[in-house]
């Protein structure tokens, strides 16, 4: 370029300008609110170093998949509340650390805030918590499909 910046420079000032903005409107946003509560850093996630992100973890950390809060959003589910916990909704918040059903496989769990700098910490937190929800995910799936199939019956 004529001005004698490096481009490189050029571009470490324009990602970290594109970052600044994006954790403004992520900040901001009015959905989404789960995933911002376990990642509200846009840029540690980013260069997070470890922890490979499944379908299963994405399903997660998104509240999206066989919860029956988001299935019953989109009308494939009754009600959104959690067939072992009648009082509450089944999403990835109850299920993790309210849901009786759950909560023997889960054990001891940092709270939504801390979910990921603990994860993030070892290569072990990262794979045990991420077995977790996977069998979590694996189990509302196989929940789900069972309503469907009495519910076709």
């Amino acid at each position: 370029m004529g001005n004698g910046v490096p481009v490189d420079a050029i571009r470490r000032a324009e990602r970290q300008a594109s970052l600044v903005t994006w954790q403004v409107r992520w900040d901001s946003a009015t959905n989404g609110r789960w995933t911002h509560q376990l990642i509200p850093k846009v840029e540690e996630w980013l260069n997070r170093g470890r922890g490979e992100v499944n379908f299963h973890l994405t399903q997660f950390l998104t509240g999206h998949g066989g919860f029956r809060k988001y299935l019953h959003k989109y009308r494939h589910e009754d009600s959104p509340e959690c067939p072992t916990c009648p009082s509450a909704s089944e999403d990835p918040e109850h299920v993790l650390y309210y849901c009786t059903r759950y909560r023997g496989r889960a054990g001891v769990v940092p709270p939504p805030e801390s979910l990921m700098a603990f994860m993030l910490a070892t290569d072990d937190n990262w794979s045990s918590t991420s077995q977790l929800i996977i069998g979590i995910q694996r189990d509302l799936r196989r929940c789900e499909r069972e309503r469907r199939e009495r519910s076709d019956a």
